[in-house]
């Protein structure tokens, strides 16, 4: 059953009991976009962990695996001060009146939807209830196999939801008012196609006559290198895996990709058809040592009659890399073609 993007408007705050029942101005919801924040007892969280790494299975590999979001748990006893999180889970599961999660589940939730979720529907989202910018989710079940029995239904619908908060507060980071538009401006007027690109980016290098460009900024490096040509230049997954494969010796000239996790599928996500790569890159000089996370998108675009190859990639040793590299897929998607070029 498809779920419409309205359910997620079903407001918590009127069926919330708030007990801590101060007027205030509602702040910005705290925390870091790829950090979920479980509030649960003990005796439920290792079933709640399963179930949510069920749902949340997004990896990418820099070479070692990285989740998209971060799983911090809590205790019921910091709800107060931990609730305008910006991304907040409050889970219970055991029914015995000793777990404290299910005295808290007590509280925050009206009987009414107590009783609803409990017996019905265990799943509630909605947005904003203690913080601007805010993803809050309930999961009220009578034990673990009512949740699985539920996650085929379920499992898009709340990935969409919280993958929808991770763009809107990265946006509104990444392309305030104070990205720059005059780089931005720069590029449409001379190459017919733009990026949305966030203050602080610079061009690395520019090839008019092999038609490349290389912007991105430092700490972390983050960079992303464009390319086009005239015509429609692949034709299959052979044809494009061998495209993209050699590509980056070609334009950046320092680094070539690994065939570790190397992955080519044809592209949904992005606004044009064609394909998409992911992988590990590395330098050419082994003395350099250097190397982390790619991706590539490579697509044609008929009424300009270009094929276009997008690739950006991080190099951030030791830290996490995995939101450095969906604030480049972001940035990616902002690409744009000047039609009259």
């Amino acid at each position: 059953m498809k779920i419409s993007k309205n359910t997620v408007g079903m407001i918590l705050s009127s069926v919330i009991i708030i007990y801590n029942t101060k007027c205030t101005i509602k702040r910005e919801a705290l925390g870091a976009d790829n950090e979920i924040r479980v509030i649960c007892s003990e005796v439920d969280k290792v079933k709640i962990r399963n179930y949510l790494s069920m749902i949340f299975t997004d990896t990418i590999y820099t070479p070692e695996p990285e989740p998209y979001y971060n799983l911090k748990f809590s205790s019921p006893v910091d709800y107060k001060k931990l609730k305008d999180r910006s991304q907040i889970v409050i889970a219970a599961l055991d029914r015995n009146p000793s777990n404290t999660g299910y005295v808290l589940m007590k509280k925050i939730l009206s009987e009414e939807k107590f009783n609803y979720t409990e017996n019905i529907d265990p799943i509630i989202l909605s947005e904003d209830i203690y913080a601007k910018k805010q993803l809050f989710m309930i999961i009220n079940a009578k034990n673990e196999d009512t949740l699985i029995s539920i996650i085929n239904k379920k499992k898009n619908y709340i990935r969409e939801q919280f993958h929808r908060q991770f763009v809107n507060r990265q946006s509104r980071y990444l392309f305030g008012d104070d990205r720059n538009k005059k780089l931005e401006d720069s590029l449409y007027h001379t190459f017919g196609w733009s990026l949305k690109i966030p203050w602080g980016w610079e061009i690395i290098k520019t090839s008019p006559d092999s038609n490349f460009v290389w912007i991105g900024k430092e700490m972390p490096f983050q960079w992303i290198g464009v390319s086009w040509k005239k015509g429609y230049l692949f034709k299959d997954n052979i044809s494009a895996g061998e495209f993209i494969w050699s590509w980056p010796q070609e334009n950046y000239g320092s680094i070539q990709f690994n065939d570790y996790k190397f992955e080519l599928k044809e592209s949904s996500d992005s606004a044009y058809k064609g394909w998409r790569a992911k992988g590990i890159w590395e330098t050419i000089d082994v003395t350099e040592a250097k190397g982390g996370p790619f991706y590539s998108y490579l697509f044609y675009d008929e009424k300009s009659d270009k094929t276009y190859h997008i690739n950006f990639l991080t190099h951030h040793p030791g830290e996490d890399k995995s939101i450095f590299m969906r604030q480049l897929d972001l940035i990616a998607k902002s690409f744009t073609v000047n039609r009259d070029s």
